[in-house]
């Protein structure tokens, strides 16, 4: 390397800077006319800059990275290939009309000169498609993301409404109807399970202290599979409702429900049962001081009597 050439690169550093900078900023619809005089003076200057480091040490990195960064910070912005192309060819331009007729730099530097730029040219497109596909990369996965997001949010909603209807379910499948002041009524439809069967003694609990009650009739003619569980759950039940002073009177035991309870061992003798649901009301009634009684003169319709 001629230290000529350097010293003629210092000497001509802002008369290429100006030369480079009018050239960039004289085609319209460019990014340097969006980025304006001042950021693509600063560029140019740069570039110059990284040229005079590479020729010192007699390398290309410095300008490599020089407009690597350039392209990395104006893509976004809008850089193309024809804005790369335009500051290639113009700092070529710039660089050989300054030479041609520079006494102190010879052939041998010229040389060096194209080499440098050929090396620039060749590496700003490589620049450039290597940050085009990562920013489609990270706009693919922020896409995925967003997708994802938008998936997690539709299934949390579907489980939200799942969970809210089932609950709905839940209370609708475990009614109480309250028959009479103190009696209550509860009839089961369906498979008693342990959740069922916890609803259904927390909904009875409340209910019995919100209405005073002291009987509960519990209607199991309706039950589909009447097991040992199911057993266990009706016994944990009136355990729980005679905490609270009621009696739970169990109805609807068929006689194929009845022995199966007896072929499984199941002890239900703690429990008071009635073969239907009018013979557990006329207990309840009893219980709390009633009686159903036909009335002194026909009536379209009966009536209760202490």
């Amino acid at each position: 390397m001629s230290a000529t050439l350097l010293v003629w690169l210092d000497r001509s550093a802002d008369a290429l800077t100006q030369d480079l900078s009018s050239r960039l900023l004289s085609r319209a619809g460019t990014i340097f006319r969006a980025i304006g005089p001042d950021a693509t003076r600063d560029t140019v200057s740069r570039l110059l800059s990284a040229l005079r480091k590479d020729l010192a040490a007699e390398g290309d990195g410095e300008g490599r990275d020089v407009l690597g960064g350039w392209i990395e910070d104006l893509a976004p912005r809008g850089l193309g290939h024809y804005d790369l192309r335009l500051l290639t060819t113009s700092l070529r331009s710039a660089l050989l009309a300054a030479t041609a007729d520079a006494p102190d730099v010879n052939a041998e530097n010229r040389s060096l000169l194209e080499s440098w730029l050929f090396q620039i040219a060749l590496s700003g497109p490589m620049y450039l498609l290597v940050q085009r596909e990562r920013v489609f990369q990270e706009q693919t996965a922020e896409l995925e993301v967003r997708q994802m997001k938008a998936q997690l949010d539709e299934l949390q909603a579907a489980y939200t409404d799942k969970t809210r209807l089932l609950e709905q379910i839940r209370q609708a499948s475990t009614p109480i109807a309250t028959v009479h002041e103190g009696i209550l009524v509860v009839p089961l439809v369906g498979i008693l399970d342990e959740d069922r069967a916890q609803a259904l003694t927390e909904k009875l609990l409340d209910g019995i202290v919100g209405t005073q009650a002291q009987v509960v009739i519990v209607d199991v003619s309706g039950v589909g599979v009447f097991d040992a569980a199911t057993a266990q759950h009706v016994l944990d039940t009136a355990r729980a409702t005679r905490l609270l002073g009621a009696e739970l009177v169990l109805v609807g035991l068929s006689p194929a429900v009845a022995r199966t309870v007896l072929e499984l061992g199941v002890d239900l003798s703690g429990l008071s049962t009635q073969s239907s649901l009018a013979a557990g009301l006329a207990r309840a009634l009893g219980k709390v001081g009633l009686r159903i009684a036909p009335l002194a003169a026909p009536r379209p319709s009966g009536g209760l009597r202490r």
